[in-house]
């Protein structure tokens, strides 16, 4: 029994590299303000953590080791993780590298797609000695993700774009999680299958494809420069929509308030369009 219990926990990496642990890590620290959210929501508080994040309220007094995309390292290692979590999207390679040559044990998740949210939170509940709270956690997001799927399966279909960013444009293609919760929610990505899952877009694009809704989670006076495009269906039935970032931004388990919002709004705008 003793010998069986010594056996190390494999997860799997954004990659599909398989990535092993002696369990429990007791000392995490997250790369992402959404790693953050999933390691409390399983019941474990980071030693450590990046810029931004700021939920739950509990993280906000936790050591700050700087930006996702350049933690500072002499901090980092005075926390003396266990286990370093990052984010695919976020960490750039090379100081993935290095955490690693520093004798880190860094898990790369990859945060993209729906699927991957409760997948991730199992993973992480398995390093960290906390499978139980973590499969509670992914298997309440799977089923209001399909409750909301089934609400939504034979609504009219709206078209619609997604601005992360106004300059330069920035959008999300199908393959990103905020394109897949727009298909979910009866929302047409008008940017469909486009190259990569944030690709850049031009304005013209957006006028050429005429969307009922427009949507984002960027400050409303960004967003405003639409309202000059008076003959733009979603101008012209004011179907501007400005949802919280941290809640439709962030690929974690508070994601599905961000998805219910995003339904919401458009059943909605459903209703009173023609």
């Amino acid at each position: 029994m003793a010998a069986a219990a010594a056996q190390p926990v494999c997860v799997s990496e954004a990659d599909g590299t398989p990535f092993c642990l002696d369990p429990p890590a007791r000392r995490v620290v997250s790369l992402a303000p959404h790693l953050t959210e999933m390691l409390f929501a399983i019941g474990v508080s980071p030693v450590g953590v990046v810029e931004h994040s700021d939920y739950p309220p509990a993280a906000r007094t936790l050591p700050s080791i700087g930006p996702y995309h350049s933690p500072d390292l002499e901090r980092l290692m005075l926390l003396h993780p266990d286990l370093v979590v990052a984010w695919q999207s976020g960490t750039p390679p090379a100081q993935l590298e290095r955490l690693r040559g520093l004798g880190l044990k860094v898990l790369v998740t990859r945060g993209q797609a729906l699927d991957d949210i409760p997948r991730e939170l199992r993973a992480l509940g398995q390093l960290t000695g906390q499978a139980s709270a973590a499969e509670r956690v992914a298997t309440d997001f799977e089923r209001e993700l399909d409750a909301l799927t089934t609400q939504h399966a034979r609504v009219r279909r709206l078209s619609g774009f997604y601005e992360i960013w106004p300059k330069p444009l920035i959008t999300v293609s199908d393959a990103h999680f905020i394109g897949q919760a727009m298909a979910l929610c009866g929302i047409r990505n008008i940017v469909g299958s486009a190259m990569g899952e944030t690709p850049t877009w031009s304005e013209e694009a957006v006028l050429r494809a005429r969307p009922e809704l427009l949507i984002t989670s960027s400050p409303a006076r960004d967003f405003d420069r639409w309202r000059r495009w008076k003959d733009l269906p979603a101008v012209q039935h004011d179907a501007l929509i400005i949802l919280p970032p941290d809640v439709l931004m962030r690929p974690g388990p508070r994601l599905i308030e961000g998805i219910r919002a995003l339904c919401a709004a458009a059943d909605r705008h459903r209703q009173v369009q023609p």
